[in-house]
């Protein structure tokens, strides 16, 4: 099994702080800080926090309690990180002391995962050791978009218990379950498979199908209505995330059209990545064009895709600036650049009022000669189950 090069993440990381002339980077974020320190306990919420690693030009820290750190000391030696013992009382001051000895005058901090009263605790317990604070983000996650040997094999496992689990329960779904049984079935079999799932399952049946993110609800299944199943499995902290759109008996000819449609956008996105499409929004584009074409460009609510690693959602973006503003132009510029080793979703979706939706999404890596799936291709015809 391929080990994380966790070398390699900590001289990107520190790459990307010297651009932003960083001498520290405070890491929040549950997701960046496993990346880089190889700690594995999760943060309940915003509030509940297993830790804070600090980078430097030569040094990566851990902050965590002694409740949290107990018995896991071997996960972070392959990263090098240094253990800094603490409870919340103490955090800011083994900071202080930190910054002190590694010369941190202007100290980068991820804004989004950390609370205002957080960061004001924080500061005051700092002081005057740390001259500026710099609120950031995507530093760590530009890093993480492009995935090392480890990652791509926890994803392919992920995905290869998702697609297991997905294929036991499609032998045994029938009208009349409900979809809170459906997903609590197809969640229990990601888990028999030595996994968890990596988000909340959707199923969503006739017009529940309409809303992208519909929660599961104890409405019957339906023959002849489409279905639409939206699950993923996590291992070793890597996700996949998958869709199919099915029905259970004979699809009427609106279903069947509607498929074919979605089914074209999706070929077209992913011809435009194996093309060696270099921005988020043109491949976007090339889906969105068939949908148009079609007459369902109004239906097509979101945008095809996204990246997918130790979060479902990651960079980059493959979305299309719906509203032509140069700042949000600016802002999509930063998170949409395609690179070989990143791994993304290609979905897209006809959603329509009343009726329902469909979604095809598939899990692939960007390859230097193209795209490689990393999920079986979802069928040409809509799948038909009994």
């Amino acid at each position: 099994m391929a080990q994380a090069d966790y070398g390699r993440r900590l001289a990107e990381t520190r790459a990307r702080m010297a651009h932003e002339g960083l001498d520290g980077l405070l890491v929040a974020s549950q997701y960046n800080r496993r990346y880089l320190t190889g700690f594995t306990p999760e943060d309940g919420d915003i509030t509940e926090s297993a830790g804070l690693a600090l980078v430097t030009a030569e040094r990566l820290f851990l902050i965590t309690g002694t409740f949290s750190l107990n018995g896991i000391e071997h996960e972070i030696v392959p990263s090098g990180a240094q253990p800094l013992l603490t409870d919340k009382t103490t955090a800011g001051k083994l900071l202080a002391q930190a910054a002190q000895e590694q010369s941190i005058r202007r100290l980068g901090f991820e804004k989004d995962w950390i609370s205002v009263g957080r960061f004001e605790r924080l500061r005051g317990q700092v002081g005057d050791a740390v001259a500026e604070w710099v609120a950031l983000d995507d530093i760590v996650e530009h890093v993480r978009a492009t995935k090392d040997v480890a990652e791509v094999e926890a994803i392919r496992r992920a995905a290869a218990v998702a697609e297991s689990a997905f294929a036991q329960l499609v032998a045994e779904i029938r009208p009349g379950m409900t979809e809170r049984q459906v997903a609590q079935r197809l969640e229990d079999l990601m888990r028999a498979g030595a996994s968890e799932p990596s988000f909340d399952t959707i199923v969503a049946s006739g017009p529940g199908g309409a809303l992208p993110h519909w929660v599961p609800s104890d409405r019957p299944i339906q023959a002849g209505e489409p279905l639409l199943i939206d699950f993923g499995a996590r291992v070793d902290g890597y996700c996949s995330d998958i869709t199919r759109t099915l029905v259970l008996g004979e699809p009427d000819a609106k279903l069947r059209e509607v498929y074919a449609v979605v089914r074209a956008m999706q070929d077209a996105g992913e011809r435009a990545l194996r093309e060696g499409a270099q921005r988020g929004r043109d491949v976007d584009q090339a889906a969105r064009a068939v949908a148009e074409q079609a007459g369902y460009g109004e239906q097509y609510l979101h945008s095809l895709g996204h990246g997918v690693g130790m979060a479902v959602h990651e960079l980059p973006a493959l979305a299309w600036p719906r509203v032509q503003d140069p700042q949000i132009d600016a802002e999509l510029a930063k998170v949409e650049g395609i690179e070989p080793g990143q791994i993304v979703t290609i979905e897209p979706g006809i959603y329509i009022a009343g009726w329902g939706g469909v979604r095809l999404e598939d899990l692939a890596l960007v390859t230097p000669d193209g795209l490689e799936l990393l999920v079986s291709r979802n069928p040409e015809q809509i799948l038909q189950v009994g």
